[in-house]
């Protein structure tokens, strides 16, 4: 394999998605003319803190900070998964030679030595005892070569082949799988900071309802009541902070892991959320139906079937083997070579021809086993192609469906936060009630919600549809 998949993928995802890093949309315009809120503030004959530290939902110090592209490419060079793929890949390379498939000749060397002792008893009498031995040297070498074979040999090459083009393409399949799970762990951290926005915005609002409330219960043209109510919205916000920052450092962490960071939760999105240009969706579905790795690999799993089968047909054939050896030997007739040893050459050659004629029914039953793997191998493929096709036409609805749906809710926040500015004049004015002003503050929380959802779900989607197609 010439090249490391990973670096095409990290490519693809870099051109790709192409997260946004712009400004940030428009803040709710908040009143300048309220007094500051206090630390505490009288409540029922008591005094309660307003105090409230938010947690530090900033990256650790020393965080790795990434864009996309490069949190594909780290996690694609530090991945023990991916790793262990690309090694089992490289295996099946080596195996793919001539020599293995047993198209080459052989020579061997060899050495030997023998001998032999044996004792008589001449008349059953032990003084008339004899011995005789004879020890024998040699040395040599021996060449062997299959002239034919039915061609068993080269189907056993095509296969070793096949299935080194099968490894990589297995290589290809997982760098997409790590790709996919990095861009959705990616997408999930910068989702859960911008639900994260969403909540400090609302909470904000609270505020300026508390302070309003505050300096109005201090003046008398309201109750502590209005003040407490507006009390247990804020701290309610407050809470959803502190919840939503535990779900900002677990996606964080699942991140890091996935990069194999020493320090797990210690990584910092560098790119934000907002939509990419459209793609064109009709052209990434006919890709995923041609160029999805796994879906290849299947499709070179039937050559592999077919070659095995090959193989196993071709012992049916004669095998013709030719052999040719040369050496010298010494001859010594003493039980150890002591004496004075004859030497000699020795040379040999010959052709073998066999015809197999019986062997139990072991090849008629491999053979039946190699066309029924065939037989998988057709139906797998099949069966991909058919899971592709669908999963591809899920992901274009999906995408289609939730880019529409970010269009609206783009248009929908804009009105949201003009509510939410006008909502809070008049209720500083009193013309609505707090209940009125909270539910245009949580129609603004859901807009915001529902926009950061529908966005990165349409990039995912897209991720996907690219990466099951093997786009690069």
């Amino acid at each position: 394999m010439s090249e490391r998949p990973g670096t095409v993928r990290a490519a693809l995802v870099g051109c790709a998605l192409a997260l946004g890093a712009g400004a940030p949309a428009a803040q709710v315009v908040r009143p300048d003319s309220l007094p500051p809120l206090p630390d505490r503030i009288a409540l029922y004959g008591d005094t309660l803190s307003v105090r409230f530290d938010p947690p530090d939902l900033a990256p650790p110090a020393g965080s790795v900070r990434l864009s996309l592209a490069e949190a594909v490419r780290a996690a694609l060079s530090e991945n023990p998964a991916f790793a262990i793929v690309e090694l089992e890949a490289r295996r099946a390379e080596n195996d793919a030679t001539r020599g293995n498939a047993g198209m080459l000749p052989t020579l061997d060397a060899s050495a030997s030595v023998a001998g032999d002792w044996a004792a008589s008893i001449l008349g059953g009498d032990s003084a008339g005892a004899s011995t005789s031995g004879a020890t024998r040297l040699g040395a040599g070498v021996a060449l062997g070569y299959t002239l034919f074979d039915g061609g068993r040999r080269g189907a056993t090459l095509r296969r070793l082949r096949e299935e080194a083009r099968r490894a990589g393409l297995t290589v290809e399949a997982e760098a997409d799988a790590v790709a996919f799970a990095v861009i959705s762990a990616y997408l999930e951290v910068i989702r859960q900071e911008a639900l994260v926005g969403a909540l400090v915005e609302a909470a904000a609002v609270s505020e300026d309802r508390l302070r309003i409330e505050n300096a109005e219960v201090s003046i008398g043209t309201a109750a502590d009541i209005d003040a407490a109510l507006a009390l247990s919205d804020l701290n309610a916000d407050r809470a959803a902070i502190v919840r939503q920052g535990v779900a900002l450092t677990q996606a964080r962490t699942v991140l890091g892991e996935l990069l194999d960071l020493p320090r797990p939760e210690a990584v910092e999105a560098t790119d934000s959320l907002a939509v990419p240009p459209a793609p064109d969706l009709a052209a990434l579905e006919a890709r995923a139906a041609e160029g999805n790795s796994r879906l290849r690999a299947l499709e070179v799993g039937e050559s592999v079937a077919r070659e095995a089968m090959a193989e196993v047909r071709a012992e049916y054939s004669p095998r013709v083997a030719l052999s040719a050896g040369a050496g010298v030997s010494a001859f010594d007739r003493g039980f150890l070579p002591a004496g004075d040893p004859e030497f000699g050459p020795d040379v040999s050659y010959g052709v073998t021809a066999s015809i197999p004629i019986f062997d139990g029914g072991d090849r008629r039953r491999r053979t039946e086993n190699a066309r029924i793997r065939l037989e998988q191998a057709q139906m797998a493929t099949a069966d991909g192609r058919s899971a592709v096709r669908a999963r591809a036409a899920r992901l274009v609805a999906a995408a289609r469906g939730f880019r529409q749906l970010a269009e609206l809710e783009v248009q929908n926040r804009a009105v949201a936060r003009q509510n939410v500015r006008v909502a809070l004049a008049q209720f500083q004015l009193g013309f609505i009630t707090p209940i009125d002003l909270r539910q245009v503050q949580l129609a603004l929380l859901d807009v915001e919600t529902r926009l950061v959802n529908a966005i990165a779900a349409a990039v995912v989607a897209e991720a996907e549809l690219r990466l099951l197609g093997g786009q690069q």
